[in-house]
């Protein structure tokens, strides 16, 4: 037999290994949190991740212009919106509202100019510029182990993480933009692998594909010109000279969680250093947390309730008078309830409808009797219908608002309303259509089967690949080396023109061989003429 002290010895042993051979836990992390952009949909889903690494034990300090009234054990708010336009319950209709006649290239660029002054040069200036950033780059706040900043606007953010020398982990509320995945080496083939600004859902034609790819190369043309490289000259005011330019340092992002699932979303190559954490702010709302006499009113909608809203930018009075006018007058002849999300008292309303200028969406969209959401289509709050298994009607705006409508109508758990040329009649059809037609409910309770069936909950998910990243210094093994390629090897193009060299010289060389094999011949007949007129006479 062994003897008793040899069995422990070799545990000891073992355990000793087991210790040194793990990597080092990644508890109690200092993080900080860069999402100055003043758009509060936005915003969900990164104090979403923020509140989860708190709670998780984490110390969180977060710039943003979203501040809790009070913030949560281990969290820290700082308050960017001064001096920043807000732009919730700030965008009228008529601001939003395009005309037919612009041409997609102008759109385009007057998305893209929006997204510049929103989230551009002039943001990076603003927040550069407050006493408390500046405490923060002297270590007022102490030091950090990461910094997380959105791929959005521009990508001035990254000269903090720079500077501190810590892991840059990015967070995306779009399921993706064109202008991300350089950084990241992710493919983004245009032949089967759709632009959000082409609004195409699925197999693309031969001109289909011609505009996806120019769309995404004109769309990416489009934020290093307009966003980019006037954020340049902000950084170098501000962090010196010293510093690589923009496309550089965002080249040495660790991580990114991208709010996308393959239940909903096109099926696509993911590099390790993407992580798909669609639905990461959602979390479970109890009922409770609605104001009683809301709760009660739901509660006793015999038909169900339709819950309308356009989004924490959109005003809803500001729709023109007739358009408002149609949807009250077609509301007014259904059996269910209708919950609107409008700013002013000032509307004279049917029985059955209720508004709120502020409305707890997440509980509302999950109470038992909702049965449809009316949505201009932003993704955080079409993934909580998602979730909840509740039909839409999308009635895009503006931005992906479109796109993400056009996925929902191919997936069969919506239809699209253009409140542009809304009539009365048509709002009245398109409702009846999507709550007395039960494929819509079934199938949107299949999708959220599919969205929800993953192997661990999204903010699980970001938790954990956040501490891998630390723990493993940045986790550059997760990298592809195509970050680093030119795009001339990432193409092959320089194969492609060495094989067209070879192919060349090959064709060149059995050109002159054959030349020379002919003049051999000639040369040949023409000193034995006589064996020539033999051969001719047999």
């Amino acid at each position: 037999m062994t003897p008793p002290f040899a069995s422990l010895a070799a545990l000891a042993g073992l355990c000793l290994l087991t210790l040194t051979a793990a990597p080092a836990p990644a508890a109690g992390l200092r993080i900080l949190g860069l999402f100055p952009l003043p758009g509060h949909s936005h915003n969900i889903f990164f104090k979403a991740m923020m509140e989860t690494l708190a709670e998780r034990g984490h110390e969180v300090v977060m710039f943003s212009p979203f501040p809790h009234k009070k913030a949560p054990p281990n969290y820290t708010d700082v308050d960017t919106s001064n001096g920043a336009p807000s732009f919730t319950n700030n965008f009228s209709f008529d601001k939003v509202s395009t005309a037919p006649t612009v041409l997609p290239g102008q759109a385009m660029w007057q998305s893209m100019t929006r997204i510049g002054a929103l989230s551009g040069p002039g943001l990076c200036r603003q927040v550069f510029s407050m006493p408390e950033f500046g405490a923060l780059m002297k270590g007022g706040y102490g030091r950090f182990d990461a910094v997380f900043t959105e791929v959005f606007g521009s990508d001035c953010w990254a000269a903090v993480a720079h500077k501190m020398a810590v892991p840059l982990i990015s967070m995306s509320s779009a399921p993706d933009v064109t202008w991300m995945h350089e950084r990241f080496g992710s493919v983004d083939n245009p032949s089967y692998l759709i632009n959000v600004f082409t609004g195409y859902t699925s197999s693309m034609t031969l001109w289909e594909r011609t505009v996806n790819a120019f769309t995404a190369l004109y769309v990416k043309w489009l934020h290093k010109h307009i966003i980019q490289d006037p954020s340049e000259a902000v950084v170098r005011e501000f962090f010196g000279e010293g510093l690589p330019p923009i496309p550089e340092m965002v080249k040495n992002t660790s991580l990114l969680l991208l709010n996308r699932h393959v239940s909903i979303h096109s099926a696509r190559p993911v590099t390790p250093n993407i992580v798909h954490v669609g639905g990461l702010h959602i979390r479970p709302s109890p009922s409770d947390s609605l104001d009683p006499e809301l709760r009660r009113w739901m509660d006793e909608a015999e038909h169900g309730v339709i819950f309308f809203s356009l989004g924490s930018m959109m005003r809803s009075d500001s729709l023109p008078a007739d358009k408002r006018d149609a949807l009250l007058g077609a509301f007014a002849k259904l059996p269910q309830r209708v919950l609107w999300k409008f700013e002013t008292d000032a509307v004279q309303l049917p029985p059955n409808v209720r508004i709120g200028k502020w409305l707890p969406q997440l509980a509302v969209i999950n109470h038992p009797k909702t049965v449809l959401f009316m949505t201009h289509g932003g993704l955080m709050g079409t993934m909580e219908a998602l979730f909840a298994g509740v039909p839409m009607l999308g009635i895009p705006l503006f931005a992906d608002q479109g796109s993400n409508t056009e996925l929902y109508r191919a997936l069969g758990i919506a239809q699209r309303l253009d409140i542009r040329t809304a009539t009365q009649d048509g709002v009245l059809a398109v409702l009846r259509e999507l709550t007395e037609t039960p494929k819509y409910r079934q199938r949107a309770r299949e999708v959220a089967a599919l969205f929800r069936d993953r192997p661990r909950q999204a903010a699980d998910e970001a938790v954990w690949w956040t501490e891998y990243v630390v723990r493993h210094r940045g986790a550059p093994h997760l990298r592809p080396v195509a970050v680093d390629l030119p795009l001339y090897q990432y193409l092959l193009l320089d194969v492609a023109a060495l094989v067209l060299a070879a192919a060349l010289v090959v064709a060149v060389l059995v050109r002159k061989a054959l030349a020379l094999l002919l003049g051999a011949l000639s040369s040949s007949a023409a000193k034995n003429p006589r064996s020539l007129e033999k051969k001719k006479n047999m």
